[in-house]
């Protein structure tokens, strides 16, 4: 028996269908998972696990290679990536023992383009597929529209100016991943900010706009001092009306809690590396994807 549908019945559906409102959208139903090859870039040491995307993280997803279809720090590498390992990594987690260096074209078919910002620490997704009872994080968290403020960690970042468009830094031939201290720069640390060079090919690489750049912070530590290293620390005058009264706030020493125990700097500030005069920057960026 043959089933005929009445003229003018059939469905007639719009090819168009709103997902979610886009500050923090996902790629799709499935969440959104990291490289499980990604070297952790900081440990929380209360847990002992490894971070290996740290929030304020530029990424995107990998269109092919051995990361295919996963979250990987955004990137314009054509050389060679290499993702810095400590012995230790294998003896806690199994992650490798030493440097892993592979190229672009072989670890992400080429260039990362950005898709959003990391908002909070993501936690290795190897030891997820080890091992049963340990997930850390189900989703890797994103924004696309928002204001977000982060510390700059190098000198590229230093000198973004307010109303300056910016990008992920554009690191060619040599790219590096890991904790700051196994780098062999900071300039070639990939899903970082950069200012835009003007050029057309550099367009797809925009994420957003600066709003401010603001010196907050001095010490005494030297060039490349990680501002929650360094000895002796204040705010500067821009730094103390920006964040007014929180050096006031009675904290204690050595938690990095924000407040007295951190001379009055922001928690969220304390990766900040110096200058060559021993200032620490921030940056307020409107990230627009």
């Amino acid at each position: 028996m043959a089933f005929r549908t009445p003229r003018g019945y059939a469905v007639n559906r719009p090819p168009y269908q709103e997902i979610q409102e886009g500050v923090r959208p996902e790629a799709s139903a499935v969440p959104m998972e990291a490289y499980t090859g990604l070297a952790p870039v900081r440990v929380d040491k209360l847990h002992d696990d490894p971070i290996v995307i740290d929030a304020g993280t530029i990424v995107g997803i990998a269109t092919g290679g051995t990361a295919v279809g996963k979250i990987f720090p955004a990137h314009a590498v054509t050389g060679n990536i290499t993702m810095h390992f400590q012995s230790s990594d294998n003896t806690d987690w199994g992650l490798p023992a030493a440097d892993v260096t592979a190229t672009a074209a072989a670890l992400t078919a080429g260039p990362v383009l950005p898709l959003g910002v990391v908002t909070q620490p993501v936690y290795s997704f190897f030891l997820q597929s080890q091992y049963e009872n340990y997930t850390r994080n189900v989703n890797v968290p994103i924004v696309t529209d928002y204001m977000i403020q982060v510390p700059a960690v190098n000198a590229d970042e230093r000198t973004i100016n307010a109303g300056d468009l910016v990008m992920c830094n554009d690191v060619a031939l040599l790219g590096e991943y890991g904790r700051i201290g196994d780098l062999a720069s900071t300039a070639n640390l990939i899903g970082r900010f950069t200012k835009w060079d003007g050029t057309a090919a550099s367009m797809s690489k925009v994420i957003g706009r600066c709003y401010q750049n603001i010196a907050f912070a001095d010490g005494t530590g030297g060039a490349g001092t990680v501002l929650s290293a360094d000895t002796t620390q204040s705010l500067t005058t821009a730094g103390a009306a920006e964040f007014k009264g929180l050096e006031r706030v009675q904290t204690v020493d050595g938690l990095g809690n924000a407040g007295s125990g951190t001379a009055g700097t922001p928690s969220w500030l304390r990766s900040a590396q110096s200058d060559g005069d021993g200032t620490y920057y921030a940056l307020t960026i409107l990230v627009r994807l």
